[in-house]
C-alpha cells in the first residue's frame, strides 16, 4: 500500500561560502551541471540561486514575511537536550522541564523537526540468567526444525487483559535503539485461554475467576480434542489422522499431576517450552490484535467479556501461514 507522506523534511539550507562559488562559477561559464558537480549540489538549487543573484544582486536568504517565528533557538535547544536526557517523558512533561513557552502543537512540531518521533515501547518479560540459558539450549536444539514440524503444532497460551492498557511512550529518532520494558505481570480483568492451529481453527475461553489445575482440565476435557482430533490418535476421530503437537509453558498449571495424567491417558504429546519466552509463540499476535480492538474502559465484566468474543471472531482472517513460518525467524533473534 502507497502511504503518502504529509511531513516531508526541510531542505537543507546552503551555507554561504557554496553560494558566493555557484556565482563565481556561473559567472566564469561554468554549466549548472558542472556547478553541481563540483559542489555536490544539485543542479537546479545551483540554477536557482544564480538567478535569485542575477534578479537581486545578492545570495542571501530572502527576509521572511508572515507570522515571525514561535519558538526560539534557546527555547528550541533546552525541548532538544531535555527530550534526549528523558526520552520517557510525556510532552507535557517535557515542556514543563524545558520551562519553553509556546503551545504543545508547537513542541511537538518542533521535535517532528528534529525528526524525534513518539513510540510505544515493546514490553519484555524479566528474565534470570538461568531463564536464558534454557532458552538459548531449547533454541539450539529446535533452530533446524523443518516448516512442517512447526505446522503440526497446537499453540496455547493464557493471557491477561485488563480494560484500559496504559503504554508508556519513547522519544526516539532515527538512529535511536528503542529499549524494552521489563515486566513481571499486568492488573487485569479477564483471564483468557486460546489455542490455534495451522489451518486457522482457533478457539478461547474466558475464564471466570482463576486458573488453576482443576479449571485447566475442565478446558482440556471439553474443547482440546473436540477440535483437535488429531492430537490423540487412540481416539475414533483421531485414528489415521497427522498426528498433531501440543504446546503449553511450564507453569505449575500445566504441569500439575491432573494435567499430565490427562496427556498422558490421550496419548497427546506435548513439546517442551523454555520459560519466559512469549515472544515464540504465534498467539502472541493473535492476543495483540484482539486487544488493539477493545475499548479504553468497561463499565462491567460482562460487557468487556462480550468485546473480547466480538474481538476474537474478527481476527480470525489474519494470515496463520506467515505466524507458522515465522518461527525459525523468531529463534534466530
Amino acid at each position: 500500500m502507497e502511504i503518502e507522506n504529509h511531513n516531508p523534511q526541510k531542505k537543507p539550507r546552503i551555507p554561504l561560502d557554496d553560494r558566493i562559488e555557484i556565482v563565481h562559477q556561473k559567472r566564469n561559464d561554468q554549466t549548472g551541471s558542472q556547478v553541481s558537480k563540483s559542489l555536490g549540489i544539485p543542479v537546479s538549487t545551483c540554477n536557482t540561486i544564480y538567478k535569485r543573484y542575477l534578479e537581486t544582486g545578492s545570495v542571501e536568504d530572502a527576509k521572511q514575511t508572515g507570522r515571525p517565528r514561535q519558538v526560539s533557538q534557546k527555547e528550541e535547544k533546552m525541548l532538544i537536550e531535555t527530550t534526549k536526557d528523558h526520552p520517557e517523558m510525556t510532552l507535557t512533561q517535557l515542556m514543563e522541564v524545558s520551562n519553553v513557552c509556546f503551545s504543545k502543537p508547537t513542541a511537538w512540531r518542533t521535535l517532528k523537526d528534529n525528526e524525534f518521533e513518539n513510540v510505544t515501547l515493546r514490553e519484555k518479560w524479566t528474565m534470570t540468567d538461568e531463564h536464558r540459558k534454557l532458552r538459548l539450549k531449547w533454541a539450539l536444539a529446535n533452530v533446524d526444525k523443518p516448516d512442517d514440524y512447526w505446522k503440526s503444532i497446537i499453540f496455547t497460551d493464557e493471557s491477561l487483559i485488563q480494560n484500559n492498557p496504559n503504554k508508556q511512550t519513547y522519544w526516539v529518532t532515527k538512529d535511536t535503539a528503542v529499549p524494552p520494558i521489563e515486566r513481571d505481570r499486568w492488573q487485569v480483568s479477564v483471564l483468557v485461554w486460546g489455542a490455534m492451529s495451522y489451518n486457522g481453527n482457533c478457539i478461547l475461553e474466558c475464564i471466570d475467576g482463576t486458573m488453576n489445575a482443576i479449571v485447566y482440565l475442565d478446558i482440556l476435557k471439553r474443547r482440546l480434542l473436540k477440535n483437535y482430533p488429531a492430537l490423540s490418535p487412540n481416539t475414533k476421530k483421531g485414528a489415521g489422522l497427522n498426528k498433531l503437537l501440543y504446546q503449553h509453558d511450564g507453569s505449575k498449571v500445566h504441569d500439575a499431576k491432573l494435567t499430565k495424567d490427562y496427556f498422558a491417558q490421550k496419548e497427546i504429546q506435548v513439546i517442551k517450552w523454555p520459560p519466559k519466552s512469549p515472544d515464540l509463540n504465534p498467539i502472541e499476535t493473535i492476543w495483540s490484535q484482539l486487544k488493539s480492538k477493545l475499548k479504553r474502559t468497561y463499565k462491567t465484566r460482562d460487557g468487556l467479556v462480550e468485546d473480547i468474543c466480538k474481538s476474537f471472531e474478527s481476527i480470525l482472517f489474519l494470515n496463520f501461514d506467515n505466524l507458522y513460518n515465522s518461527l525459525n525467524r523468531r529463534i534466530r533473534l
